[in-house]
């Protein structure tokens, strides 16, 4: 019984000590580099290559960077030409229209005139072209409305140049007075009265009415543009 454990003993270091000299050969065959190949190795210096590659990595990076930023600079720049030209754009408008122009929403065209319609027109007297609304008038054999547009756009025309200052509240006697020192005043008082006793005085006018009082006005318009030159 102890001789074979004793056998078995002997076995086992045995294949242990073989298996341990099959390691080493192994080691020593992935270790065992050629001495000429190490001797060639140790004659090179790869820190120049490497300081090189640094550089040019450095380069590389130095560039990109500056790609991105005038890129990016020159957005930049375009933006800020982009909003100086809009404001010297908006100054312009500012100062060629005046606040109120450039602000205030253009006026619509009205389609149907009537005492609703002339009563806008006249809220907003500068902004619409009365002149448009006058020849509709006349047109649709809209008479008497059209007396009242002829009567406005006298009214937009010496304030156009500056004769009267206008405003929504004023009456027509205000601006009697306004130009009272001009010499289209007495035509201005005539005017102004033919048009009162047909608007206010609710008098019906036919087409020969209209063109006797048509004749009246456009005197008074060549009057005030004579002034005007």
């Amino acid at each position: 019984m102890i001789c074979k454990l004793t056998n078995m003993v002997h076995i086992f270091l045995f294949v242990l000590f073989s298996l341990g000299l099959n390691a080493q050969d192994s080691i020593a065959t992935v270790v065992n580099v050629p001495t000429e190949l190490v001797e060639a190795r140790n004659g090179l210096d790869y820190s120049g290559d490497i300081i090189e590659k640094n550089k040019e990595e450095e380069k590389e990076e130095k560039k990109s960077f500056n790609n991105n930023l005038d890129f990016n600079f020159s957005d930049f720049a375009g933006i800020v030409l982009m909003v100086l030209l809009v404001g010297v754009v908006f100054s312009i408008l500012y100062f060629m229209l005046g606040k109120e122009n450039v602000f205030k929403p253009k006026s619509s065209k009205i389609k149907d005139l009537n005492l609703k319609s002339i009563e806008q027109i006249e809220e907003n007297l500068e902004d619409h072209d009365v002149a448009y609304y006058l020849k509709q008038a006349v047109t649709g054999q809209q008479y008497r409305i059209a007396i009242r547009l002829h009567y406005l756009l006298i009214i937009k025309e010496l304030s156009e140049k500056k004769l009267i200052k206008w405003k929504r509240d004023k009456t027509n006697k205000n601006y009697l007075i306004e130009t009272s020192s001009y010499a289209f005043s007495a035509s201005f008082k005539k005017s102004t009265n033919i048009f009162e006793k047909v608007w206010y005085g609710e008098r019906n006018v036919d087409e020969h009415d209209f063109k006797v009082i048509q004749g009246q006005f456009t005197a008074l318009n060549e009057e005030i543009n004579r002034l005007a030159i």
